[in-house]
C-alpha cells in the first residue's frame, strides 16, 4: 500500500511540475490576435492578452470598424441597434467575456453571451487560436487569422 501511495505521489508531483512549467513557457508580454478582414457588419474582432509570470493580467476584446477605426464597444449607434432586440450590447458583452476568461484562464470554460452569440463565437475562436499558438511555443506578438477559418 505504501508503495502505491508513493507511486501516486510521484505521479501527482510530475503532473503538477509539468503544469507549472508549461505556464512559465509563455513569455511576458502582450499578444494580439485578429482576423484578416471585417465581418458582415464591417467590424474586425480582436483580442489582446497580457501575460506576466505565466499568468493573465489583462485582456482586451473588441472590434474595429474597417471604414473609420471606431471601436464597436464605443459605438452608440451599434448599441442602440442591439438594444432594440437584445438585453446586451458590445460594452457589456465584451466585459462579460473578458471577466469569464480572466477568471477561468481557458477559452473552453467561457460561455457564449446570450444576445451576442455570433460575436462570442468569433471571440472564442480567436482565443482558441491564441491559446494553440501559445501552447505550441511559437506565439508571435501579433497573429492574423483568416476570417473563413
Amino acid at each position: 500500500m505504501k508503495r502505491i501511495i508513493a507511486i501516486l505521489t510521484v505521479i501527482a508531483c510530475a503532473v503538477c511540475m509539468t503544469a507549472c512549467s508549461s505556464a512559465k513557457l509563455i513569455p511576458n508580454g502582450t499578444y494580439h490576435i485578429e482576423y484578416d478582414s471585417v465581418d458582415a457588419t464591417g467590424y474586425k474582432d480582436f483580442v489582446e492578452v497580457t501575460f506576466e509570470n505565466g499568468k493573465i493580467i489583462d485582456v482586451q476584446m473588441d472590434a474595429v470598424r474597417g471604414s473609420d477605426g471606431t471601436l464597436k464597444s464605443e459605438s452608440e449607434e451599434y448599441r442602440e441597434d442591439m438594444e432594440k432586440f437584445s438585453t446586451t450590447y458590445p460594452e457589456k458583452y465584451y466585459m462579460d467575456l473578458i471577466n469569464q476568461y480572466i477568471s477561468t484562464g481557458n477559452s473552453k470554460d467561457v460561455d457564449v453571451v446570450a444576445g451576442a452569440t455570433a460575436t462570442s463565437n468569433s471571440i472564442l475562436k480567436l482565443l482558441r487560436a491564441l491559446e494553440d499558438s501559445l501552447k505550441s511555443g511559437s506565439a508571435e506578438t501579433t497573429i492574423i487569422v483568416p476570417r473563413g477559418n
